[in-house]
């Protein structure tokens, strides 16, 4: 009786040690799974999270998509490629001086053959925004902004042209991070005067200097120009505002009036 009564403990006390044991790997196992989530995704970890009611199923959505990303044959572009596509960019800024909707549409639309080309799915956005998440989890949230301002104005046609210079400046940064191109340089300074004036910086080393035209709705309306006098001569200048390709710079000039 005695036996059979140490032979029951010893078992209880053994399944209890397994039980403990098994919570345990399976804790260190969720830990490391966390972490390993927390690395991949960055601050949109968390704020996934907060977008859902349940930590665990939020945890095994994120997983499952970066399974998915993990099984995709992702390519680098090739260095004729990059050009290409450097091209079509450049014309896609150039646009933005006289259409900035129309140059926005252009730059949704080469994000969305850039990742083809590499091997994304590009089906819809929210799958196209997942994919984002998972290899660039720095710019996703400025993805989001720009195909958000895009559809608003699509839809409504009222974006003001602020709104549409930041959604073409949001989709450069995931343009250059797909392409796999440095992005060019810019500076905080003060729009140019004029609707359409602000347009983002053309692609290269350095922000481009030249002047641009001003967009036909604004032709005929330059700003009035103020004489001033140059310092050590005393001879009259005209001091003129010349719009600049860059959508955060503007440069004054003198000029010689005779």
């Amino acid at each position: 009786m005695v036996t059979a009564i140490v032979i029951i403990v010893l078992l209880a006390l053994l399944l209890l040690g397994l039980f403990a044991f098994q919570k345990a790997r399976r804790n260190a196992e969720l830990q490391q799974r966390r972490s390993e989530l927390k690395d991949r995704f960055g601050p949109e970890y968390e704020r996934y999270l907060a977008g859902s009611d349940n930590r665990t199923k939020a945890e095994r959505r994120l997983a499952a998509i970066a399974d998915r990303r993990d099984k995709l044959q992702i390519r680098d572009l090739s260095t004729e490629e990059k050009a290409r596509f450097g091209t079509r960019w450049s014309a896609a800024q150039a646009r933005f001086v006289d259409e900035p909707p129309a140059a926005v549409d252009d730059a949704e639309t080469l994000i969305n053959t850039v990742m083809k080309e590499r091997g994304y799915p590009v089906d819809d956005f929210a799958t196209r925004s997942d994919m984002v998440m998972v290899d660039h989890a720095e710019i996703v949230q400025e993805y989001r902004s720009a195909h958000e301002s895009h559809e608003r104005h699509r839809s409504s046609g009222t974006l003001e042209t602020e709104d549409l210079r930041q959604a073409f400046m949001h989709y450069r940064k995931l343009f250059h991070a797909l392409v796999g191109t440095p992005e060019p340089a810019s500076t905080t300074r003060p729009l140019a005067a004029g609707k359409h004036a602000d347009a983002p910086v053309a692609d290269g080393d350095t922000p481009v200097r030249d002047t641009v035209p001003l967009p036909a709705r604004d032709a005929g309306r330059r700003p009035p120009v103020s004489p001033t006098r140059h310092e050590g001569t005393g001879e009259k200048v005209a001091e003129s505002t010349t719009v600049n390709a860059d959508p955060e710079n503007t440069t004054r000039h003198p000029q010689e009036t005779r």
